[in-house]
This record gives C-alpha cells, structure tokens and sequence, in this order.
C-alpha cells in the first residue's frame, strides 16, 4: 500500500517540474528570440553607420583631390607668371647693364644722347643715358589704388623712393663736377695728333662712364627691389607691363610732337 501511495505524489512533483520548465523554458526562448532580435538590429545598425561613414569619407577624399587640382593649377599658373617675371627682369638687367662694361667714345655719346629718342621724350625722362629711377618708382605711386595692398605698397615705396633719390643726388653731383672741372682737362681747338690731348679726353670719358654705370646699376636696383620686395606677383606683373605700356606712349607723343601738336585722344589713352 505504500508504493501505490507515493505514485500520485511522484507525478505531482513531475507534472510540477515538467510546467516549471515549460515555463522557464518558455522565459528562455523569449529572452533568446529577443537577444537575437536586438542583435539583428545592432548589426543592421552598424552596417548603416559604417557605409554612411564611406560615403562620408569617399566625399571628403573626393572634394580634397578636387581642391588639391585648383591649387595645383593655380601653382601651375603663378610658376608661369613667376617665369614671365623673371624673363622680364632679365631682359632689364641686360639693357641697363650694357653700358657698366667697356664702351666706345661713340658709344657713349649715343648713350647719352640717342637719335632713335626725340627731344621731348629725352627732356621728359631721361637721366644720364634712360629713365631716372625715381620717375620709374613714381609711375608705380600713380597705380596704387588698383594694388592688392595699397597701405603697405605706399609705406615701402616712399622709403625706397627717399633712398633712391638720395643716390640719385650722389650721381648728379659726381657728374655736375665732372662738367664744371672738364673745360680745364680738355684740350680746346684742334688736336695736333698728339697722344697726351686724347688721353684726356679719354680720362674725361671714363670719369662720365663710371658715372653712367652707377646711374644704371641703380635703374636696375630700383626695378628690382619694387618687383621683388615692394610687389606680390600680381601687383609686379601689372606694373611691368603698365611701365611698358607708358614708356611707348611716351614715345609715341614725343615723336608727334616733334612733327606738329597732337592730342591725347589721338593716341588712345
């Protein structure tokens, strides 16, 4: 009788255990279906995040090469202006620079007073063989309203302006004794073919070339140190090409003139 008693309690405490694991079973399988749903959104969700980060970062890279070709074309166009610049320079050094060396009587006097130039061309701006290097600064003053930076050009200008007329002054000083003091080294009449009477005229000369050479070093120093100290690129571009353009109109006047009045409006400008 005992064994048939403890049946009904063994399947109690089974049938007790079977629905407490249902149930448990049950917390098991909800929990584990959510954990799976979170993870799939998690995963979705990092997924999205890192293509928008490609897309975002393929962007950027694409708008930095663009960028980097406009400044690599603009390098490419200021390295061309620089060179023009340079030519420019060169050619300047090579005009001014031709009367430092060993020079000819004739050559000299050409210099000084060349045919290919009329008189009022000559009157207006010329100094000892070319332009006087302060007027040539002084053009540059006339432009400084279309510069990119006008207060900080007119600062350096008036002191480059200040000094270069201070050497200006030096020349024409060494040059004034010259003439004042020749009538009294040169032999006046005709020479009678002896060597002593040329030799000083010769010295005369050599004294007025020196001269002439430092007044076209400092043409040179001047458009220089304006090009590569004074002026950015733009600025220094613009002014060689407004000092080329005044120096034909100039010309151009002056040959008018020499043949009847003429009129500004005639010309262009």
């Amino acid at each position: 009788m005992k064994r048939a008693a403890s049946q009904p309690i063994l399947k109690h405490f089974r049938e007790k255990d079977t629905e407490e694991d249902g149930k448990i079973n049950g917390r098991d399988v909800d929990s584990t279906a959510k954990q799976l749903t979170c993870m799939t959104i998690h995963k979705k969700e990092a997924k999205k995040s890192r293509e928008d980060f490609c897309c975002r970062e393929k962007a950027w890279r694409q708008e930095q090469r663009s960028g980097a070709a406009r400044l690599k074309r603009q390098l490419k166009a200021r390295w061309t202006m620089q060179k023009l610049i340079d030519e420019q320079l060169a050619r300047f050094q090579a005009h001014f620079m031709r009367a430092v060396g060993p020079m000819k009587l004739s050559d000299m006097s050409q210099l000084l007073m060349p045919k290919w130039s009329p008189a009022h061309e000559l009157a207006a701006v010329s100094w000892l063989g070319d332009w006087r290097p302060s007027t040539i600064l002084e053009l540059l003053r006339s432009l400084i309203g279309s510069l990119s930076n006008p207060a900080g050009v007119e600062h350096a200008l008036s002191k480059l302006i200040n000094d270069v007329r201070i050497e200006e002054a030096v020349i024409d000083e060494e040059m004034t004794e010259i003439q004042a003091t020749c009538v009294l080294h040169l032999p006046f009449g005709p020479l009678e073919g002896g060597g002593t009477d040329l030799a000083r005229v010769k010295s005369e000369f050599k004294k007025i070339h020196r001269v002439v050479a430092k007044a076209q070093r400092l043409r040179l120093k001047a458009v220089e140190l304006v090009v590569k100290k004074v002026l950015c690129q733009t600025d220094a571009a613009e002014f060689l090409v407004a000092f080329d353009g005044i120096q034909d109109v100039i010309h151009e006047v002056a040959v008018n003139a020499s043949k009847g009045p003429v009129s500004i409006k005639e010309l262009g400008v």
